[in-house]
């Protein structure tokens, strides 16, 4: 059972995700975790040369389908719950072809074909924030890296393919793939109890609960 958390930056997913790992080792819930833009180990090439191309913007679409395709290789996805931080549809946001929606399967299927281990899905879990709100709280963080995908134009795009990839799911080849959108405004206690009650709910329906 493979269950994604999503969403764009600002929504609380980190913390989120933090909490979780926790309380699901508290309660002896067993999980692989999958994070999927995580750098790989330092002595891998990609990362050695990261430093040098890192303005290079076809080594860094490169070194993210190395990476997505390395820690997948790590997981046994038949296993036990694989908890993602982020999953494909992170992929298909990022490189969202917003000018030409009508290429919008080819290259679905061009980023299935590069990331070729990574499975979709069973459950997306997404954080569903204002853009307002979502604006605020990066702008309380105070840091000088990532600000681009922070940028008010570039969340709205994020999530308005999000929206798309979601609304459509069906249409684009994912039929399989459940979705829960999640209110993220809320306290982070809560959100954490919220986001865990529906984790073991769907465990339970697959009989991976003990």
């Amino acid at each position: 059972m493979y269950i994604a958390i999503e969403g764009t930056k600002g929504t609380g997913k980190s913390t989120l995700l933090e909490n979780l790992k926790r309380k699901l080792q508290q309660d002896g819930i067993d999980f692989q975790m999958f994070a999927p833009t995580k750098a790989m180990p330092k002595e891998i090439w990609w990362e050695k040369a990261y430093s040098d191309y890192c303005q290079d913007d076809v080594f860094l679409d490169s070194l993210y389908t190395a990476r997505a395709n390395y820690h997948a290789s790590q997981i046994d996805f038949d296993g036990s719950l694989v908890l993602g931080d982020r999953s494909i549809l992170t992929s298909y946001v990022t490189r969202w072809p917003h000018d030409d929606l009508k290429c919008l399967l080819p290259y679905l299927d061009q980023i299935r074909q590069k990331e070729f281990l990574v499975p979709l899905p069973d459950l997306v879990l997404y954080l569903d924030l204002p853009l307002d709100i979502t604006l605020s709280r990066l702008a309380k963080r105070g840091r000088n890296y990532g600000l681009h995908d922070e940028q008010e134009e570039q969340l709205m795009r994020a999530k308005e393919a999000y929206t798309t990839l979601l609304s459509y799911k069906n249409e684009l080849g994912m039929a399989d793939l459940q979705y829960q959108l999640v209110e993220a405004k809320q306290k982070p206690e809560d959100l954490l109890e919220n986001v865990y009650a529906l984790v073991v709910k769907k465990l339970e329906k697959c009989d991976l609960f003990q």
